[in-house]
């Protein structure tokens, strides 16, 4: 039955989407030849059959972009982000498509109007569906009837997911062969499948058995996979720390693990913001970099700045910058030992720039150049790499990311000579959680805390 009201909706919202289309299309003709001054008018018939050629185009992407799914466990953000993502895309591919008929009546206003009225009306229109959902299922509709089978702990982990997401409307009927000392508020079923399913249907069923339990899970799903109800099976990932990805190679399906999910338009995004704001950051800071060059080149003799091999993303090696705090006497002296607070090798003017972090202002060519980015874990020498990768459990997966200027690990207090255990855990926190808000909070949060820190000399 929900299936059913699900592929409706699907449906509904494809009238919706088409409707929008052609009409923000009608308005940006009607904005751009009638309020705006121009000697030459469009012929409406022309630009209302480019407005039907548009409608099956966009239609395409955003079932893509998967937004006539259920949208129960995405966030608000993730479906704003996928529907800006889609009519975008759309708009680029009506672009391509009316260079190649030679539509000579094609109007930059007119396409730059209609891309900013759709992605509007879009939006709004998503939000208020979505708002509309929450209130239907706080009601008590447009519900999920899920039935738990299995003693998995993912389970567990699956149930207080869901309680997060208020508005996913997912209603737990009942949970067959749970774990004898779990503390969860679900209807506890002692009937097997076969009896229970005699009289309920639910709409799908989450299946979960620990490793001890396996048996039972292969039992189940041999057993029932011919049933109506789909079954969604919660495999144990919890050694995949940082995320994993599933991929298809001539119908066979490929799990890789310890793989972080980004797709590739996020990381173009994370990119794009590095490049544009370490550019305007060097930019913008060049006088106040002149300054601390003179004040490195008063303070001792040698260079102003300090290259150091470093290991970033996929263990590749690069030359990390800053402006050099040691006499240049000292300076490679000991690569396998970390400063110290009184370390007799800084300057007095290396000490001050490395209690602020000024010292690490010139990284920011390293992110130009894409060697790192603003936001990530911190590298490490080759030396600790390679020391650090065989005694401390996981030490290796912070390397799945590009290297940061700043990082979760060091707004949350660990940094410098800190344990380095917490600091491999806020990096893997950083890595399966990433997203560009948590970029900005990152950022935020250092210029709050980050750059005067007990912890940096």
């Amino acid at each position: 039955m929900l299936k059913e009201s699900e592929k409706t909706f699907a449906l509904l919202q494809r009238i919706i989407d088409s409707t929008i289309i052609l009409i923000a299309w009608l308005i940006a003709y009607y904005v751009r030849f009638n309020f705006i001054p121009d000697g030459q008018q469009g012929l409406f018939l022309d630009f209302f059959k480019v407005g039907l050629i548009l409608i099956p185009i966009s239609l395409y992407f955003f079932d893509k972009f998967e937004l006539y799914k259920s949208q129960r466990f995405s966030s608000r953000f993730i479906e704003i982000l996928n529907t800006l993502k889609a009519n975008f895309f759309s708009f680029i591919a009506l672009i391509v498509i009316l260079y190649f008929l030679k539509f000579e009546r094609l109007s930059r206003i007119h396409l730059a109007i209609y891309f900013s009225i759709s992605s509007t009306i879009l939006l709004v229109t998503r939000i208020t569906i979505r708002n509309f959902l929450r209130t239907l299922r706080a009601k008590g509709k447009n519900l999920r009837h899920v039935l738990l089978v299995g003693d998995g702990k993912n389970i567990e982990n699956y149930y207080h997911a869901v309680k997060k997401y208020k508005d996913s409307g997912i209603s737990f009927m009942g949970w067959i062969d749970p774990p004898s000392d779990t503390s969860i508020q679900v209807e506890k079923i002692t009937q097997s499948y076969d009896e229970y399913s005699k009289n309920i249907t639910p709409d799908s069923i989450i299946l979960s058995y620990d490793s001890s339990s396996i048996d039972k899970q292969k039992m189940f799903l041999q057993k029932n996979y011919n049933d109506i109800v789909p079954i969604q099976l919660l495999p144990d990932l919890s050694f995949s720390l940082v995320g994993h990805q599933i991929e298809e190679f001539a119908g066979i399906p490929i799990l890789t693990f310890n793989q972080p999910s980004f797709s590739s338009f996020e990381l173009f995004l994370k990119r794009l913001f590095d490049f544009l704001a370490s550019l305007m950051g060097l930019l913008i800071i060049s006088p106040f970099m002149l300054m601390l060059s003179i004040g490195v080149k008063l303070s001792s003799p040698g260079p102003i700045f300090y290259g150091q091999e470093r290991v970033g993303i996929n263990g590749r090696k690069f030359n990390m910058w800053k402006f050099r705090s040691m006499r240049v006497a000292n300076d490679n002296e000991d690569q396998t030992t970390w400063s110290s607070k009184e370390d007799p090798r800084k300057t007095k003017f290396g000490s001050f720039i490395r209690s602020t972090s000024l010292d690490e202002l010139p990284q920011l060519w390293n992110v130009l150049i894409g060697d790192m980015s603003l936001v990530g874990p911190r590298p490490e020498r080759t030396f600790f790499v390679e020391k650090f990768k065989n005694e401390i459990p996981n030490y290796m997966l912070r390397h799945k990311m590009k290297a940061g200027i700043t990082g979760w690990a060091q707004v949350n207090g660990w940094r410098g000579d800190t344990d380095l255990s917490k600091r491999i855990e806020c990096d893997i926190y950083y890595i399966r959680n990433w997203s560009l808000i948590l970029d900005f909070k990152i950022l935020l949060l250092t210029f709050v805390k980050g750059f005067i820190n007990k912890n940096a000399y």
